[in-house]
């Protein structure tokens, strides 16, 4: 049973348009500053996870939906957050006819926007990039926004909801292409290749040239990255695969 529920409105305008809210930054919060849909967890008193996405979204946007609005219920998804216990997410899309006024409660919401599917659906803005709060050396799959990034558990909702995510099954074989694609792009700059992909780690010997992997692999490529995260050092990259598989490419010491 999900232990949480999103409302994601959606207009019935030609240009469709869903809405986000950025929610205020809080210490402890591990989607503080994050761009997400009205949500929250379960209270004993709601009815059912559909009620949980009804009052969390009249709380933080002053929005007061009925049940009548509801168009589809999305498959449970899981958030992750920086260490377990993980968090058991319910969606529940709600059509509206255009775009409806916010009234923020400013404890959980700074800002709201009405975000184009259009420019969602465009695969030329969707790139790897380094997110606030997070290293510099970590990259993660995301939509640039107002004052934020869109990424983490509502960029993979949005993506996986709009149908953008490869299409490869098993979907460790997106991850698996995308640990390809970085060894080749470190082959071809003069590192050599020590021992091929074994249990999903392969050593190379050199230096890796960290600034051009994270200035390379963070510019737009025109398609949605197969992976939640690239991480480079000096004696490793690690990527997470679109199942959270992990991927090492590791210095041969010596």
């Amino acid at each position: 049973m999900a232990e949480a529920a999103v409302a994601i409105l959606q207009t019935c305008e030609e240009e469709e348009s869903i809405l986000l809210i950025r929610r205020a930054e809080r210490e402890g919060d591990s989607w503080s500053g994050h761009w997400s849909f009205p949500g929250g967890r379960r209270d004993p008193q709601d009815r059912d996870l559909l009620a949980t996405a009804l009052r969390e979204l009249e709380e933080e946007c002053g929005i007061r939906l009925g049940r009548e609005k509801l168009e589809t219920a999305l498959p449970h998804m899981v958030a992750r957050r920086r260490a377990p216990p993980f968090l058991t997410v319910a969606p529940f899309v709600l059509r509206v006819d255009g775009q409806l006024a916010t009234v923020l409660d400013s404890r959980e919401a700074a800002a709201a926007e009405w975000a184009p599917l259009r420019l969602l659906r465009d695969p030329g803005a969707h790139r790897l990039r380094a997110v606030p709060g997070r290293p510099a050396e970590m990259l993660f799959p995301a939509v640039d926004l107002t004052g934020a990034p869109l990424w983490g558990f509502t960029y993979r909702l949005i993506t996986g909801w709009l149908g953008l995510d490869p299409k490869c099954q098993p979907i460790e074989r997106a991850g698996a292409a995308a640990a390809d694609v970085v060894l080749d792009f470190l082959l071809a700059r003069g590192l050599t290749l020590d021992h091929a992909w074994a249990d999903r780690v392969a050593t190379v010997r050199g230096v890796i040239p960290v600034d051009r992997v994270l200035e390379h692999f963070s510019a737009p490529a025109g398609y949605l990255p197969g992976i939640n995260c690239l991480e480079a050092n000096a004696n490793r990259i690690r990527l997470a695969g679109l199942a959270w598989e992990e991927y090492w490419i590791r210095i041969r010491p010596g």
